[in-house]
């Protein structure tokens, strides 16, 4: 996916371009250049927050069910993890519009971003304390509705108060956040499972105390007066878009959720990979985990960060997308065959890698061609639901998937995954705003 003729930003800000939508009268200008400090706050701030969502979600989360259910494990994991991003669906994106429209002194993100942290802890505290799924699923449900919460008031940052010009390497930088985030919350699961309170409540916590940090650092200001109060369903009704009207974002959609379903396969089920397959214990893949993520951060920096600034600068985006795509699927076939360690961490530093770019170009690619930037929040909050709809869907198939053959067909899994990932391509091809 490509970057933008010089006042494309704009024009794709405000959905006037002809061939992606009808003309929005209420253009918004450019965001002054963002200082490095400002920078900074906002990558760390996404650090902790995705630290928050991805332990439960790479570790935690699996290895409480395989305590309370080791028969069953693979079945109610998948049924919790697509319950919860059922109900993000709707959930996660609705923040953000609300966001769009809170007035409060504070401002119109900061409260929501509070009000998620509030929630994960109470919800961290049952799932350590559960003693059946019921507990854990439930437990699940609302954690995720608050990371959701308090992300989904984050993310329109990026479109709020980075210009254009500096989009794909802000991205760059938290999409290496997010997989430092990755790592880092494998490698705390895997020393913490003798210690369910610090596993489900450290992450949050980390997340709580540097968003201080962020709360005084980041400006925010209440929505303005002339903001419409709406009714429920209306704001509802803001979580749907005509696909005709707005094509190049809907391909950008289309895009982000294929390439996550094929990624969802991986970071779901890779801690049973590596119980079943691999035949490891659970702390020891914990460290195994943490170890092959180790490896892959130099390659992950590197893509994202080169890829970011490159795409930047040639204002290309749609080779990066391609690239991406390649090496996700290489690293899931490559891990359908893995039989050891050493081919399961090959596998999975080509598919970091692939995040890493994918995640950089693809958020830039997005805050692009929002189709109004006055309801950034909105707009971004749909793009991430391409993530809990990934999230929703990949667990109710997996399952099924695994069961051909007799049971655990892990390649069946990650062949399928790598196929679906492959789908992004196409979808970036058709791509007419940018190149």
């Amino acid at each position: 996916m490509t970057a933008h003729t010089p006042d494309a930003a704009q024009i794709d800000a405000s959905g006037d371009h002809s061939r992606n939508g009808p003309i929005v009268a209420d253009v918004q200008p450019e965001p002054p250049r963002a200082s490095k400090w400002l920078i900074s706050v906002f990558t760390i701030t996404m650090f902790t927050g995705s630290f928050a969502l991805l332990t439960p979600t790479l570790f935690a989360v699996a290895y409480k069910v395989q305590l309370v259910d080791p028969q069953g494990k693979e079945t109610t994991l998948g049924v919790i993890f697509g319950i919860s991003a059922a109900i993000n669906l709707v959930t996660g994106p609705l923040f953000g519009v609300l966001s769009d429209r809170t007035r409060l002194r504070w401002g119109r993100r900061r409260p929501w971003i509070t009000a998620g942290i509030v929630i994960c802890v109470g919800s961290g505290l049952l799932m350590a304390l559960a003693t059946t799924t019921t507990l854990i699923g439930v437990g699940w449900i609302m954690y995720s509705m608050g990371v959701g919460c308090a992300l989904g008031a984050m993310n329109p940052v990026l479109a709020e108060t980075i210009p254009s010009s500096q989009r794909g390497t802000v991205g760059a930088l938290v999409g290496v956040a997010g997989q430092l985030a990755g790592v880092t919350g494998t490698l705390a699961g895997g020393m913490l499972t003798g210690h369910l309170l610090l596993l489900f409540l450290l992450p949050v916590c980390v997340f709580a105390a540097l968003f201080a940090l962020y709360a005084f650092t980041i400006p925010d200001r209440p929505a303005q007066a002339t903001t419409d109060r709406q009714a429920l369903s209306e704001v509802l009704r803001q979580l749907v878009f005509d696909p005709r009207e707005h094509r190049d974002f809907a391909l950008v959609w289309l895009g982000r959720f294929l390439m996550q379903v094929g990624l969802t396969f991986l970071s779901t089920y890779q801690l049973y990979f590596l119980l079943d397959r691999l035949g490891l214990v659970p702390e020891e893949a914990g460290r195994q985990l943490a170890f092959v993520g180790g490896l892959g951060i130099l390659v992950t920096t590197s893509f994202a960060i080169v890829g970011g600034v490159l795409s930047d600068r040639l204002k290309r985006r749609k080779v990066f997308i391609y690239l991406a795509t390649a090496l996700s699927a290489t690293g899931l076939i490559i891990l359908a065959f893995a039989d050891g360690i050493p081919l399961f961490a090959t596998a999975v530093v080509f598919i970091l890698a692939a995040a890493g770019l994918f995640g950089s170009v693809d958020l830039a690619l997005a805050s692009d061609v929002i189709p109004d930037a006055a309801e950034s929040g909105r707009w971004m909050g749909i793009y991430y639901v391409a993530n809990t709809t990934s999230s929703a869907i990949a667990p109710i198939f997996a399952p099924v998937i695994l069961l051909i053959g007799g049971g655990k067909n892990y390649t069946a899994l990650f062949l399928v995954g790598a196929v679906v990932a492959l789908g992004a391509s196409l979808a970036a091809r058709h791509i007419r705003a940018v190149r």
